[in-house]
């Protein structure tokens, strides 16, 4: 992942209002938006906050960086151990 860091509340949005709702939410049942409707949410609720502009490859991104590499963004790491023990108690029902 290149380019500057995620801020603290970047990553509070990204992960506890993007990726509920995103492909990747814990409950297949709540994943209603696709990446690039993700990130258009993302865009537009950031505003004079964002830092970047979103796209649709940059949050699957973030996300597969985060969660599947191991690679954990510097402001990240809370947001992402709640999302993986959310995501191992849901596979445990």
């Amino acid at each position: 992942m290149g380019g500057k860091t995620w801020s603290k509340l970047e990553e509070r949005f990204f992960w506890k209002t993007i990726v509920p709702q995103s492909p990747k939410a814990v409950k297949p049942s709540d994943r209603i938006n696709d990446w690039k409707v993700c990130a258009e949410i993302m865009q537009r609720e950031m505003g004079v906050n964002a830092r970047r502009k979103y796209s649709k490859l940059m949050l699957f991104e973030h996300y597969f960086q985060n969660v599947q590499t191991g690679h954990r963004s510097p402001c990240a790491r809370e947001f992402v151990v709640e999302h993986k023990r959310e995501l191992g108690e849901f596979r445990k029902r």
